[in-house]
């Protein structure tokens, strides 16, 4: 029994030793447990505010004010308002006007002429009621009351240097410049010179002779015009009839006497006459057309060569009209009917890719020669 007691007290004994030690521990964990989360009551809280960013956006640099004045020009070919004394009367320019009214004529290319703010045509023929007409194989005249085809669409000028422009006698050349006045056109032949000035105030000047007859009078005619309205006009426009018909190249003679134009002082060389369409180039940093052929064109019920076009050019102005170096030109290429044949006497721009392509290869074959100028795939007239 002595023995069994020894071995229990000595387990106690042992149990005791090791409860002892466990407690120790576990005192030991506590206390380095407490300070930890003392030491951590004193770290900084960080706060979740939102930063907020700084507003260091550079200063907004206001677009600059173009106070430049911009004018755009318009010119076509040969508008002979009227028919030959040689046609009829059925499918003739009169009897379209009976029918149709001069709403009609220019009907597809009004928005273009309204939307600029010059339209200049060559007015081949006379408006008149004389019956009485010159010893020549062809003559040309419509009624006075034509011009109101010109007047209806924003047409705002015209040039009467021609070789039809008496066709009926002296007062067939006033009946026409009467009924172009009493549509607010102006209008250009030899000393007479137009002036017209836009809505934002740019003074177009222009002068228009033949080259068809004298040619030292015609061409005194011209040089004094564009001296003496150099100085009145912001914009100066010389206008020539001039060149061999049916002839798809411009001349030395031609060319030679539009170049002059531009040393007596024209910004813009319109030329017509050869009854096609011929090459253009760059003078001087100025734009010569040497022939924009036919337009609203009754002296043919069925031309040979359907294809026309209508030029533009936009001027640049500073506030004082003085006319800066900028260049901005084009043609859109047209048919002179709205059909393909006969000609239903309604200049209509072609709307098909290979018309237009085909126009526009016409027109950079015919200014090769010159070397100045490349007509691109839209129309756009690029310096060379």
């Amino acid at each position: 029994m002595k023995k069994k007691r020894r071995k229990t007290t000595r387990f106690l004994i042992i149990f005791d030793t090791i409860s002892a030690i466990v407690l120790i521990g576990l005192a030991i964990l506590y206390v380095r447990w407490e300070k930890s989360l003392d030491e951590q009551e004193d770290l900084p809280v960080a706060t979740m505010e939102p930063e907020v960013e700084k507003n260091e956006e550079e200063p907004v640099e206001p677009e600059p004010v173009d106070n430049n004045i911009y004018v755009t020009i318009s010119a076509t070919g040969d508008c002979s308002l009227g028919k030959l004394q040689i046609h009829g009367y059925d499918g003739s320019f009169d009897a379209y006007y009976d029918s149709n009214g001069p709403d009609y004529f220019l009907q597809n290319v009004r928005d273009i002429f309204a939307a600029d703010d010059f339209t200049l045509v060559n007015c081949e023929g006379v408006l008149t009621n004389e019956t009485t007409h010159m010893d020549k194989e062809y003559v040309i005249k419509g009624r006075p009351e034509y011009a109101a085809i010109l007047g209806n669409s924003s047409v705002e000028g015209a040039s009467l240097g021609n070789n039809h422009t008496s066709d009926y006698g002296p007062q067939s050349l006033i009946d026409t410049k009467n009924a172009l006045a009493g549509e607010n056109i102006a209008y250009a032949i030899n000393d007479e010179y137009g002036i017209y000035t836009t809505d934002s105030g740019i003074k177009i000047g222009f002068v228009s002779v033949s080259m068809l007859g004298d040619f030292q009078t015609r061409s005194n005619y011209m040089q004094t015009g564009l001296e003496t309205l150099r100085p009145q006009v912001d914009l100066l426009i010389a206008c020539v009839h001039m060149g061999i018909e049916r002839e798809n190249y411009a001349n030395e003679d031609q060319q030679a006497f539009a170049h002059n134009c531009i040393d007596w002082g024209a910004d813009l060389v319109v030329g017509n006459h050869p009854h096609v369409l011929q090459g253009m180039e760059i003078y001087n940093g100025k734009l010569i057309a040497y022939s924009l052929g036919n337009f609203c064109y009754g002296g043919a019920h069925n031309p040979s060569d359907f294809d026309t076009l209508v030029l533009q050019q936009t001027f640049c102005f500073s506030p004082d009209h003085t006319l800066l170096d900028s260049w901005d030109a084009r043609i859109i290429p047209c048919r002179l009917s709205s059909v393909p044949s006969p000609n239903d006497f309604c200049p209509t721009p072609y709307t098909a890719a290979e018309d237009m392509a085909r126009v526009i290869a016409k027109m950079n074959e015919f200014s090769s020669s010159n070397g100045t100028i490349q007509i691109d795939e839209t129309g756009v007239i690029r310096k060379l």
